[in-house]
């Protein structure tokens, strides 16, 4: 047996080219944010400002119950599947039986405070709306499972594939039947594009299972739900940073104001959609070279050259971002939206520069994890979650949305710099190398251009 592989495959095979992977992710990762986009334009033409702050509750309240009850396994599974110490049938097999218990007991308990916030958070939604949003929760858990062993795996074309059936479904349902249908249309399409994802997802893993070499080792469940652990409750905790600003707004707020504000947060997160897509196919390859360097097949130089280069990558793209998003603010507002909308593009402009340097935390988050220290993103939730809370409810309740984009631009950047210290921390790596591009990083974008051009199928190779 090969050391280092508890069994698995050895590490030594070809991996793919990153910055490919990375490209294609990018991508796929922008289909959730287009379909999302173009059915809060529908539901803002048809039902209003109203309309679109319902759906937003819902989607997010749905998101909410999804992390709480997910266990933090999609990183467990990326850990365990990109060392290669778990088969794909295998995880395939067991992570499709933990999504239908895990979303079945998130239906119950979702349903169950949904009720009991209905009057304050949720007014003015039915309990059926919210009954048809949280049946999506075992589907949309096994499609992530899919995803992510699909990543874990380097099976870019495969993933890609996979997301963009989720998204094409949620924006050809969803918005298909918002316009006759209103909020109640738009709602539908939450557990039909999860359910196409989870069917779609078992026939690409069923496929991938046949050609596994990966020989499983028997324990692989008890250490993806250990290591998952670890990241669910920062993640937990996270959400109150990326998402109680909705929540909170829905209870002090009109559903109008959650609606004009959700719209600035959905332009603003574009920014997200690089670091997003980098993020995605980082964390494996990290988790790859740290066994590889474990086991002497690479050096701890070429491992950190190859994390330092990411995150430059991240810091280079925020400047073309900037002015993509100060266009949308600027532009796709009054035009798509109309005049009922015009406190979006300030709200817009309050979030970015938090949103900019949280897409540079979140890669610097993704090589913490990647070497086998998710804690360290428990530390950095642990310190700016409490504050964060703090300026919800110091904020909110007397400036409604301006309140909750202050504060909300003020915790993405805390959780930045909190990610900048822990990854110097973890890897060793100086910030100056780490966040000063080079202009070989600049070159890099010229070789992306040949690699693609070379492109065959599963042959993006390094």
């Amino acid at each position: 047996m090969p050391p280092g592989t508890d069994g698995g495959a050895p590490l030594s095979t070809p991996r793919r080219h990153l910055g490919a992977g990375a490209a294609l992710s990018v991508l796929v990762q922008g289909a959730p944010l287009v379909a999302a986009g173009v059915l809060s334009i529908v539901i803002a033409r048809t039902i209003g400002p109203s309309g679109n702050g319902h759906l937003t509750l819902l989607v997010t309240f749905t998101g909410l119950t999804y992390m709480v009850v997910s266990l933090g396994l999609t990183s467990g599974i990326t850990y365990e599947v990109s060392r290669r110490r778990w088969a794909v049938r295998q995880a395939f097999r067991t992570s499709y039986l933990a999504a239908l218990v895990l979303g079945l007991a998130g239906f119950l308990v979702g349903l169950g405070f949904f009720v009991l916030a209905h009057d304050s958070v949720f007014k003015g939604i039915s309990i059926g709306l919210a009954i048809l949003a949280l049946s999506s929760l075992p589907p949309v858990l096994a499609y992530s499972y899919a995803d992510v062993i699909l990543l874990a795996r380097e099976r870019y074309e495969s993933y890609a594939g996979l997301e963009l059936s989720h998204s094409a479904t949620l924006l050809f349902i969803g918005a298909g039947l918002a316009i006759p249908f209103g909020l109640t249309g738009a709602v539908i399409g939450l557990p039909a594009a999860a359910l196409v994802g989870a069917v779609a997802g078992a026939f690409l893993l069923l496929r991938e299972a046949g050609r596994d070499p990966v020989v499983d080792s028997g324990d692989s469940l008890p250490r993806a739900v250990r290591f998952g652990l670890q990241g669910w409750i920062a993640n937990l905790l996270q959400q109150v940073n990326y998402r109680f600003d909705v929540l909170i707004l829905g209870g002090f707020a009109t559903a109008r104001d959650v609606g004009v504000y959700s719209i600035a947060l959905t332009l603003t997160s574009v920014a997200w959609v690089l670091p997003q897509g980098l993020q995605t196919v980082l964390f494996p390859r990290v988790a790859s070279l740290d066994e590889s360097t474990r086991t002497g097949e690479v050096s701890s130089d070429e491992s950190d050259a190859a994390v330092a280069k990411a995150v430059r990558h991240s810091v280079l793209l925020t400047i073309p971002y900037a002015a993509l998003i100060s266009g949308l603010l600027l532009l796709a507002v009054p035009l798509l939206y109309g005049s009922e909308f015009h406190q979006t593009t300030k709200l817009g402009f309050i979030l970015l520069p938090g949103v900019l340097l949280l897409g540079i935390g979140k890669v610097l988050s993704s090589a913490i994890t990647g070497r086998g220290f998710p804690r360290y993103a428990l530390y950095i939730t642990a310190v700016s979650m409490p504050l964060t809370l703090g300026l919800y409810f110091l904020l909110i309740p007397p400036y409604d949305a301006w309140g909750a984009a202050v504060a909300s631009s003020v915790s993405y950047a805390l959780s930045a710099v909190l990610g900048f210290v822990f990854f110097r921390r973890v890897t060793g790596i100086g910030l100056r190398k780490a966040l000063i591009p080079m202009s070989e990083d600049i070159a890099d974008y010229g070789g992306l251009l040949q690699v693609a051009r070379a492109w065959r199928p599963g042959r993006w190779q390094v």
